[in-house]
């Protein structure tokens, strides 16, 4: 919308630069300016710059609508490219705002995770812990047995090797002791009671 009035604006200057140029410019007209100028002097002076208020009239009042119409889109444009400006400002501030927001909870949940972790590993090594616990309860468990089961062979070992030895001495003093008067006394003794039995 604001493009034909710029348009149209443009087109007038355009028409009437050449006959702006022309009544300025024109050797013929300066000339003719010269030569009446002494005959009417005073009067002549009077009528140019009236010619060119005319002019400079004629010239706003033919750019007065385009230039309102040019300046007041060009306005509205730059109200338009403002308010674009701030509502992307305001776009930007808010993201801004939502990556700091990110960032804080990203350093909280970081926290949680490295206590959530440290947690974790706490739990682990109590568990291990438990389970070393456990096992090394079951080997001292299992030693305990085996060494139930040599103590008891032991003993047994050791009461069968005492019964040895112990009949073996009582055997040694036997024969010390006993002479050989006794084991015929014993030997008499031992046939006469066979003897009554029969």
């Amino acid at each position: 919308m604001s493009s034909m009035p710029q348009i149209g604006m443009k087109g007038r200057i355009r028409r009437l630069l050449p006959g702006l140029a022309a009544l300025l410019c024109c050797p013929a007209v300066l000339a003719a300016a010269e030569a009446s100028e002494d005959r009417w002097g005073l009067w002549f002076g009077a009528g140019r710059f009236f010619n060119l208020l005319l002019v400079v009239a004629v010239v706003v009042m033919a750019a007065r609508k385009p230039l309102a119409a040019f300046f007041a889109g060009r306005s509205e444009s730059i109200r338009e490219q403002l308010a674009e400006a701030q509502k992307a400002r305001r776009e930007a501030e808010a993201r801004l705002a939502e990556m700091e927001e990110r960032m804080g909870r990203l350093d909280e949940e970081l926290r949680a995770l490295r206590a959530e972790a440290e947690q974790q590993a706490q739990d682990e090594y109590r568990r291990l812990e438990g389970q070393a616990e456990r096992e090394a309860e079951k080997v001292l468990e299992r030693a305990r047995e085996e060494i139930a089961g040599m103590t008891r062979a032991a003993r047994i070992e050791l009461q069968r090797h005492t019964a040895e030895l112990s009949v073996q001495l009582a055997e040694e003093k036997i024969r010390r002791e006993i002479s050989e008067e006794d084991r015929k006394r014993l030997f008499e003794g031992f046939v006469n009671r066979l003897g009554g039995r029969a």
